[in-house]
């Protein structure tokens, strides 16, 4: 056995062969040892569109983000890449207080150097019942309901919101959710008791995202045309029995 090659030159080289990939690891150990572990923004990801995983990360609000809606999270460059659209369970803790949401990744940074990924990501908070034209429940889904002064959102629709076609005056919601291969345009769903309509979907923008643009329906709305394929007998028809 050479000691030089078999024991020296591994013990020296244990962080990487080059200068490149030790200051690489060093970076790691920092972020995991340093930083993660003491973080007061600790957090786990315990679900990826609903199957189990257990990753330790960092969760914390964008500084730069005067609305709020945007969050970072970071996590260790050991573990698994995120993809934009995917659903990610979060439990996050602090003193006296403990989170348990849904999140959305919409921004992925591409720089390896930095000893750890970083995702920009939003909180679904809220749920949304999709129905059908008589108000049956078909599909519930995580969204973020968003209001007309959030940065983020518009400047998406208003370089394409021409294209969604007629919509209320003073009166339109955008919504963010994950790109479920169900959203179409006329899908309907229940709002504080007010009924909408998905007017446009804009799924190119992020890959997996969707961003939905609704409108409310109005109680003059004309009767679905699925009712004409509803059976009426002699016994039901009002005019064939003069009542």
């Amino acid at each position: 056995m050479s000691y030089f090659s078999d024991v020296y030159l591994k013990r020296i080289n244990k962080d990487g062969n080059t200068s490149q990939e030790r200051i690489q690891t060093r970076k790691e150990k920092e972020f995991d040892l340093l930083y993660l572990k003491k973080s007061g923004y600790q957090a786990k990801v315990y679900q990826v569109n609903e199957e189990n995983c257990d990753v330790i990360c960092s969760l914390q609000p964008n500084k730069w983000s005067e609305t709020n809606l945007i969050s970072n999270l970071l996590i260790p460059n050991r573990e698994e890449s995120f993809k934009t659209g995917d659903l990610l369970k979060i439990f996050q803790k602090t003193k006296d207080k403990e989170l348990n949401e849904i999140w959305l990744p919409l921004y992925k940074e591409n720089n390896v150097a930095k000893g750890h990924q970083k995702y920009k990501v939003i909180c679904l908070d809220e749920r949304l019942n999709i129905t059908d034209e008589y108000g049956n429940t078909t599909n519930c889904i995580p969204i973020k309901n968003v209001n007309l002064t959030a940065a983020l959102i518009t400047d998406i629709f208003s370089q394409s919101g021409d294209n969604y076609g007629y919509i209320e005056p003073n009166f339109k919601k955008q919504i963010i959710t994950k790109d479920f291969d169900f959203l179409k345009k006329g899908l309907t769903f229940v709002i504080e008791g007010r009924r909408f309509k998905i007017v446009g979907v804009n799924n190119i923008d992020i890959k997996g995202v969707a961003f939905l643009t609704v409108s409310e329906i109005l109680t003059t709305e004309p009767e679905p045309n699925s009712s004409k394929d509803l059976i009426v007998s002699e016994d039901d028809n009002f005019f064939l029995n003069n009542r």
